[in-house]
């Protein structure tokens, strides 16, 4: 589900760099604008694709079939996808990159938080079943887990 405070902790590192860069670049005009410019866009970017599920490839759901994960793009498509090295899981946390299945170059970013109601885009349950199935993976017994859950594992933001 759509979340304005994950949104914003998406945005953040560009927020973060766009100030460095205005400060950075304070004394220089039109410098400023042109080092200030490119990460205003990327957190506007961040903030619609993570945070606000807007446009056609933010994921807007996961679900879990047949041992295999499923993202679900805002153009109702639906991908079989993998999690890459790089993701990252916490206790109420996760900082996904998703890659389609047969491809080295299709990822999809995916962060879900399950902090508190206010601080939440996944209801708790959902995501510490996800998070027991990406931990231990399909072939393991948290499938029969997974198998049993809606057919919308969450849905993100």
């Amino acid at each position: 589900m759509p979340s304005h405070p994950v949104a914003f902790l998406c945005a953040l590192p560009w927020l973060l760099l766009a100030a460095l860069g205005a400060i950075l670049a304070s004394g220089h005009g039109l410098a400023l604008t042109l080092v200030t410019t490119v990460p205003v866009i990327g957190a506007i970017f961040q903030y619609r694709r993570t945070g606000l599920l807007s446009g056609a490839n933010s994921v807007t759901g996961l679900r879990i079939e047949n041992q295999r994960l499923y993202v679900r793009l805002g153009c109702d498509a639906q991908i079989a996808v993998s999690p890459c090295d790089e993701s990252r899981m916490g206790a109420s946390f996760a900082i996904l990159k998703l890659r389609r299945i047969g491809s080295i170059s299709g990822t999809y970013p995916v962060v879900l938080v399950a902090l508190t109601p206010w601080l939440s885009n996944t209801s708790p349950e959902a995501f510490r079943q996800l998070r027991v199935w990406l931990r231990l993976g399909p072939s393991s017994g948290a499938t029969r887990v997974a198998d049993q859950q809606p057919p919308n594992v969450q849905k993100t933001h």
